[in-house]
């Protein structure tokens, strides 16, 4: 019993430690946005909130930011749209095929996305697509589809397909059973499939980076750019919490309404 009582214990302080250790890179850069300082410096050397003041009458972010919203968005809704079908029919659809096609869908998770970017390149510069909402909107869609299906066949594997079957017996058909009773029943999954999706398509650096443009330059590469050639600014750090603040609000809300951890 005390050596199980001891093992206990160590696991705990492993535990806190690892959460620490995730922990401190965010912490920092929510103290250091408030720092007075024109450098980087831990721990600050006064409390100010000029930058976030900056950042309010920045133009440059405020344009990357509404880029990435814009892109983000259309490609979660395109992804749903693509992806809850074919989750659905995946799930349904018992046999070797499904399985190939899950995997095929899910391949993309498999691959580091600098392989992706250089192959969209390459096919962006035959098909004109470089640099173009169109563009960057089909890359991410391959970037956060893997995610919506895996989430949706996760929130498909709670659903009791009895009632389905039921509801086919009194005359609904696939359509009506489908709207009526799979949607509603596996709304969560959805949820937090667009979710997670949207934050993924937001935060993308690496395939954005190749294929963006300057038209459509994204608030991650934006700051990417910057870092390359500027170094670390305050205001960058300002950005960065904001956008980390409303992520971490974001992951709560959805953990407190519709769990999504039971579905990653």
């Amino acid at each position: 019993m005390k050596e199980k009582k001891l093992w206990g214990n160590i696991n705990a302080v492993v535990a806190l430690l690892v959460l620490l250790f995730m922990l401190v890179p965010i912490i920092v850069i929510f103290v250091n946005s408030f720092n007075s300082s024109q450098f980087f410096s831990f721990p600050p050397e006064g409390f100010t909130l000029k930058w976030y003041e900056r950042f309010l009458e920045n133009r440059e972010y405020k344009t990357a930011i509404a880029v990435s919203l814009k892109i983000a968005t259309l490609s979660v809704l395109v992804a749903l749209l693509l992806g809850i079908p074919a989750s659905y029919g995946i799930y349904r659809w018992k046999s070797p095929v499904s399985k190939v096609l899950s995997s095929l869908f899910l391949s993309p998770l498999m691959l580091p996305g600098i392989v992706w970017a250089i192959g969209l390149i390459q096919y962006y510069s035959i098909v004109n697509l470089t640099g173009t909402t169109a563009g960057l909107v089909a890359a991410h869609i391959i970037l956060i589809l893997p995610y919506v299906i895996r989430l949706v066949l996760s929130s498909l594997s709670y659903l009791d397909f009895d009632t389905v079957n039921a509801a086919r017996t009194l005359g609904a058909t696939s359509g009506k059973a489908f709207l009526k009773i799979v949607l509603p029943a596996i709304k969560p999954g959805v949820i937090i499939s667009a979710i997670f999706g949207f934050m993924v398509s937001f935060n993308d650096v690496t395939i954005s980076t190749f294929i963006a443009g300057t038209k459509n330059l994204t608030y991650p590469v934006r700051m990417y750019v910057e870092l390359r050639t500027e170094g670390l600014d305050p205001l960058a750090v300002a950005v960065s919490a904001v956008i980390m603040a409303f992520t971490i609000v974001i992951a709560l809300l959805a953990e407190k309404f519709w769990s999504w951890s039971k579905y990653l």
